[in-house]
């Protein structure tokens, strides 16, 4: 007899959770907002269809410079002597902003003392052979040797014009750095002795830089070139874009991780090396799906809800079952049709006036 009762007793309570869950979605089908109210709320919908999306690997990763856009600064001699000269004045040091062709230092040298004297000797002989009808004509070989010692050195263009002009030959070699962007290391000090190779400075240009990111093994045969990854800054929370240039071929062994590169354009100055930021990359999902914007679904009741409008002053409520979010979109599993119009912006007026009728 007890065990009858506490039977019924089971299902008595079984019934009324049903009957409580039911009445928990209580939320009218539809309900009818004005055109002008509509307008004044900004509730804005459009027409959904079946497209491609995108699914998401997260990990982290670690801005780098490239390699190819950092320079060396060295003194370039053209004899073989045991120094080539003595730094007289630096121009720049670490963290300085230059610009391309920017002294950096000037260098007291032998060897661009010799190369001036060359050169206006060559250029003297070229008047003196032009004059004397009688001589062999002069070989331009000459002044073109003469000319390429300079621009060896690093002598520009307008300090040659400067030489022709006046025949004054100057002692201190000014050393221009070679690109723009950031000194990141110098070794230059006034009154030093330097031989050709020594390094002066080392100067990178990071208008665009690299970021490593680690994936795991079993989200890289997902992974292509070309494709899209994002990092978020954490001071601002801006997003920057670039894309995916290397995949390693090699898995590390104690991570299990494969390496993966992206390339960002880096103008202004945002992304630092060294700086570790989330990543992610964005992978196309195959087929087609309707994907709709996560701010679209609401909970109502214990439930997912989207709204759609059904004519110019009808709205109805829809139960839905979605994925996971994928940068902003949310595939719909169930409850949507392609053609449907979505409430897509301030659907959460449309709720309030929902639970105000229900």
């Amino acid at each position: 007899m007890a065990a009858h009762l506490s039977r019924r007793t089971f299902l008595l309570l079984l019934f009324c959770l049903v009957l409580t869950a039911s009445r928990a979605w209580a939320l009218p089908g539809q309900i009818r907002i004005p055109p002008d109210v509509v307008r004044t709320l900004g509730i804005e919908s459009r027409v959904i269809t079946a497209g491609k999306g995108f699914r998401v690997i997260r990990t982290n990763g670690v801005v780098a410079m490239i390699d190819d856009r950092m320079r060396y600064v060295s003194p370039r001699s053209i004899h073989r002597r045991a120094i080539f000269g003595y730094i007289r004045r630096v121009y720049a040091d670490t963290g300085d902003l230059v610009a391309k062709g920017q002294v950096l230092v000037t260098v007291f040298s032998p060897d661009y003392i010799e190369a001036q004297q060359e050169y206006l000797q060559a250029l003297r002989l070229g008047k003196i052979t032009d004059r004397s009808a009688g001589n062999r004509p002069f070989s331009p070989g000459i002044r073109e040797a003469a000319l390429a010692r300079l621009r060896n050195l690093g002598v520009v263009d307008r300090e040659i014009s400067l030489l022709e002009k006046t025949g004054i030959v100057h002692r201190n070699l000014k050393i221009r750095s070679p690109i723009s962007g950031y000194v990141l290391n110098k070794m230059a000090v006034s009154g030093q002795s330097v031989n050709s190779g020594d390094r002066l400075f080392v100067i990178a240009n990071l208008d665009w830089v690299r970021i490593n990111a680690q994936v795991y093994q079993q989200d890289v045969p997902f992974l292509n070139l070309g494709q899209t990854m994002k990092v978020r800054l954490s001071d601002t929370g801006e997003v920057l874009s670039g894309r995916v240039v290397y995949i390693s071929p090699v898995t590390d062994q104690k991570t299990r991780t494969v390496t993966v590169r992206g390339i960002f354009f880096n103008r202004p100055l945002r992304l630092r090396p060294g700086m570790f930021l989330p990543i992610r990359i964005l992978v196309p999902a195959g087929g087609k799906r309707l994907w709709i914007p996560k701010e679209a679904v609401f909970l109502a009741e214990g439930h997912q809800v989207v709204f759609l409008q059904e004519g110019k002053d009808l709205f109805a409520v829809r139960r839905v079952r979605i994925g996971t979010s994928e940068g902003g979109l949310v595939p719909v599993t169930s409850g949507l049709r392609p053609g449907d119009r979505l409430v897509v912006r301030n659907g959460f007026w449309v709720k309030a006036q929902f639970e105000r009728r229900k």
